[in-house]
């Protein structure tokens, strides 16, 4: 009996000793993705080319599959309106100086403009053009989980950002027009030619 217990032992610590090692608690790996390689664009929000926006969102870390993509949904929204709001207000800037505006008058206009701009984006118009997923195995003191980093990206053509922007322009403009306001009228006027 001294002898079997001996060899089962010595079998087991050889068995440890030469067989493959364990992960430390917490270590991660992939062990699923969508694509073979990770995209460029899962760490970049915002991005276009001559065409086309590009806006991307993330999450990491999520139990369910379906539910990760839907707030990867919602974080590229988010990122959709803040890239908008980040444009428009560079092409306001740049394009305003020199405005006959009072400096409060010129700020008013400048975040009207912006947020008229946000608003006649058309969500819908938005169109997925990929996502991408990975399956991550982590060693934990009970043994291991499993979990999702999910990203999705979507695609906005810049005729689409243009005319948004050119909508809220004059929009702008009648709103100067309902106030009396002839300075802040010119000014939108002015500046739909400049960034027609």
């Amino acid at each position: 009996m001294r002898k079997v217990f001996l060899l089962v032992a010595g079998i087991l610590v050889l068995y440890g000793c030469g067989g493959p090692k364990s992960m430390p608690v917490g270590s991660q790996r992939v062990v699923e993705k969508s694509m073979e390689k990770t995209p460029e664009w899962v760490t970049v929000p915002f991005f276009e080319d001559g065409e086309t926006m590009y806006f991307s969102g993330g999450v990491r870390g999520v139990a369910d599959y379906a539910v990760g993509l839907r707030q990867a949904k919602a974080e590229a929204m988010k990122n959709v309106a803040e890239s908008i709001q980040t444009k428009a207000r560079t092409e306001f800037v740049e394009n305003t100086r020199g405005a006959n505006l009072t400096p409060e008058d010129l700020g008013r206009f400048i975040q009207d403009g912006i947020a008229m701009v946000a608003d006649n984006i058309n969500i819908s118009g938005l169109l997925p053009a990929e996502q991408y997923y990975e399956k991550v195995e982590e060693v934990t003191d009970t043994g291991v989980r499993y979990f999702y980093n999910c990203y999705v990206l979507f695609q906005l053509p810049v005729k689409d950002y243009k005319e948004a922007r050119k909508r809220a322009i004059e929009d702008l403009a009648a709103k100067a027009r309902e106030e009396n306001n002839k300075k802040a009228e010119e000014a939108a006027m002015q500046l739909l030619e400049k960034l027609q």
